[in-house]
């Protein structure tokens, strides 16, 4: 289990007389009323917007209104150790999903900020049994609806591109100064496939932020993971902290830097997971 572009909230695995079946979410119940401090016309406006949406992201939106996302990242910003200002750079947020990560990073100055994600459900890497039993109006559903009407709201100028991390290449958008891959690595069938692509589009350094098992260990001469098979929330793997060390350094960054672990958990929920966050140059 655990968090991430895709602790697809959007899928939920259950149980049917032969198979399984996709549906909508996980149990995890969210309240759809984003917080706010005062109901001005503004507030209200902006409610009607966002109120058919299933947040993954928590996003201040302004005019106190905040999305009712499944992660709220911001107590934990300290934890990433990200630079204190993107000035002049191009930066690549890998899964982007509603954006969250993406318009902070424009916060920091960055001079160009691509969000990166897919185009439909059918493109998350599902096990072909989930598959089966998920109807075409699911798969063929489109991403990024939380992403434009933030970017909308705050008038951001982050730029959405869609492209399978598993196609990413400099041919794509060029190579950038900073890219930001968080909690994406679990839901791959192919992780490494997916690090050596992201490795290739680094001129400047990565920061690949990540869910571990810490009984797992921490030494990457004897890296640990176990394969859960993608049918609990799209999570395909347990990574101990060595093994996600060791993979980055396989494909192909010369520098890996442990930059902290702390815990994060689903909103109203008790149970927490260890993440790792890593800075990695080419």
């Amino acid at each position: 289990m655990q968090p991430v572009l895709r602790f697809l909230k959007l899928i939920k695995v259950t149980l049917t007389n032969k198979e399984e079946k996709l549906n909508h979410v996980d149990e995890i119940s969210t309240d759809k009323h984003a917080t706010l401090s005062d109901e001005t016309p503004e507030q209200k406006a902006i409610l009607h917007r966002i109120s058919k949406v299933e947040w993954y992201h928590t996003i201040d939106l302004g005019h106190g209104v905040v999305t009712p996302g499944l992660f709220d990242h911001r107590p934990l910003l300290p934890h990433y150790h990200l630079p204190e200002n993107l000035k002049d750079m191009r930066v690549l947020d890998v899964a982007t999903y509603d954006g969250f990560w993406a318009f902070e990073f424009e916060k920091l100055g960055a001079a160009e900020v691509v969000a990166m994600d897919i185009k439909t459900w059918n493109d998350i890497d599902i096990p072909p049994r989930i598959r089966s039993g998920a109807s075409k109006e699911i798969l063929d559903t489109e991403m990024g609806t939380g992403f434009n009407i933030a970017k909308d709201i705050l008038e951001s100028k982050v730029q959405r591109g869609i492209m399978n991390v598993y196609h990413l290449s400099p041919e794509w958008k060029g190579k950038f100064d900073f890219v930001f891959c968080g909690d994406l690595l679990l839901h791959l069938m192919n992780p490494m496939k997916a690090l050596q692509n992201i490795h290739s589009v680094v001129s400047g350094c990565a920061y690949i932020i990540d869910v571990f098992n810490p009984e797992f260990g921490e030494d990457d001469s004897n890296a640990i993971l176990r394969y859960a098979g993608g049918t609990s929330r799209m999570v395909w793997w347990n990574f101990g902290l060595g093994s996600l060390n060791k993979m980055i350094k396989d494909a192909g960054f010369t520098k890996v830097e442990l930059l902290g672990k702390f815990e994060f958990s689903v909103r109203g929920q008790k149970e927490k997971h260890w993440h790792a966050a890593f800075r990695a140059y080419p």
